[in-house]
């Protein structure tokens, strides 16, 4: 069976030098293996989890700005249709909330700012924000009338799957920095993942809530220090996430939660997950044009599904393309 298939160990090195080893040793310390195909599957495994939850993450910043947009469109701007307006130039925005605001809005000319021509549509700037600026809206105390920002019953509007349904309260400050500190752990979360950290190396666990006056947020648990409890840290973080999105759209969280990408993630959270990638075994090459017979070739398939190994597949000097059998 085996002259059928080759298996690319060499692949699996020049994968490791590609990757580099001062990347790959924070995989064989924590995880305790030396093997280099178990510490590619491991770095599979964290690189497909990344993947998903930031097309998760992803989904909850489109919604979340769209909540954000929608309910302080209702209540500031002049330019603009319903639900769309430009909220952002009629409020005291703190200076780099501003400045991001102006970046979208203006280009230089010089030493000085300009409004671009044509102007960029209220939809166009709130589409280019990032995530990082909502969290921050938070800090929003008055309006261009000096009049303060009623905190209470727009959070009520972008919250709608709350349980919490009352503007009171959304006005007392330590509910709004509670939001505050869920919206700035998907924000770290997405940037870890864009930073191409890995998605498991967590510190510790803090309080939902801002430090303020002296005080600092508390710490509810440490740093994971095995893979167990990295993965147990992990879903909870993602069950945090996937709470923000029912608060925002209990339809959309609804949805996802039916969606494939919901159930693989929930799939790469579990320990038999990560051991399957662990035993990952080196890239095999089936090569159709050595087969005599139909017969011969679903048996060497069977063996390294059995055997849970990717397959790259050939026809002669022909790539045909990939199989993953390394997890089911």
């Amino acid at each position: 069976m085996l002259k059928q298939i080759k298996n690319n160990t060499a692949g699996s090195q020049a994968r490791v030098l590609a990757l580099s080893h001062a990347r790959l040793s924070s995989y064989r310390i924590f995880f305790g293996v030396v093997d280099d195909a178990q510490v590619l599957g491991l770095y599979q495994w964290n690189d497909e989890l990344s993947a998903v939850l930031f097309r998760t993450i992803s989904l909850v910043e489109i919604v979340l700005r769209n909540q954000f947009h929608r309910a302080m469109s209702s209540r500031y701007g002049v330019i603009g249709a319903q639900g769309s307006k430009d909220w952002y130039a009629h409020v005291v925005l703190e200076p780099r909330s501003q400045a991001k605001i102006t970046d979208i809005t203006h280009r230089r000319r010089g030493k000085q700012t300009v409004p671009r021509v044509p102007a960029p549509s209220p939809d166009d700037v709130v589409s280019r924000l990032t995530f990082g600026f909502w969290p921050h809206l938070l800090n929003l105390k008055k309006d261009a009338y000096q009049q303060p920002v009623d905190w209470g019953s727009i959070l009520v509007d972008v919250l709608p799957g709350h349980r919490q349904r009352h503007a009171t309260h959304w006005a007392k400050p330590k509910h709004r920095d509670a939001l505050f500190a869920r919206l700035d752990l998907c924000n770290e979360l997405r940037n870890r993942i864009a930073h191409h950290e890995p998605i498991w190396k967590l510190g510790p666990l803090m309080s939902e809530s801002r430090s303020r006056h002296g005080t600092q947020q508390a710490v509810q648990a440490p740093a994971p220090s095995t893979p167990d409890e990295a993965l147990i840290r992990l879903h909870l973080l993602y069950g945090r996430v996937i709470e923000l999105l029912t608060w925002l759209s209990p339809d959309i969280a609804a949805q996802h939660a039916v969606s494939d990408m919901h159930l693989r993630c929930l799939y790469l959270l579990q320990s038999k997950a990560l051991s399957a990638y662990q035993r990952t075994l080196p890239l095999a090459e089936v090569d159709l044009a050595v087969f005599a017979n139909l017969r011969t070739l679903r048996k060497t398939l069977r063996y390294v599904a059995r055997h849970q190994q990717p397959i790259l597949l050939k026809d002669g000097h022909r790539l045909i393309g990939h199989l993953n059998c390394a997890v089911r």
